[in-house]
């Protein structure tokens, strides 16, 4: 289990696999799988807006 980097809280590895988004079960924000063994995560990148370019 690691730490939530925005809220602290416990995110647990179920079954996620790398490169996956998911959201912080206790303040929703979107975060990204970089490494199941140990397991780590960060805030995913936000994408930017194409407005149809």
């Amino acid at each position: 289990m690691t730490e939530c980097p925005e809220c602290a809280a416990t995110v647990a590895n179920h079954d996620l696999i790398l490169g996956e988004v998911f959201p912080c079960p206790d303040c929703g924000t979107e975060l990204e799988v970089l490494a199941t063994e140990p397991f780590a995560i960060q805030p995913a990148p936000t994408e930017a807006e194409d407005w149809g370019e």
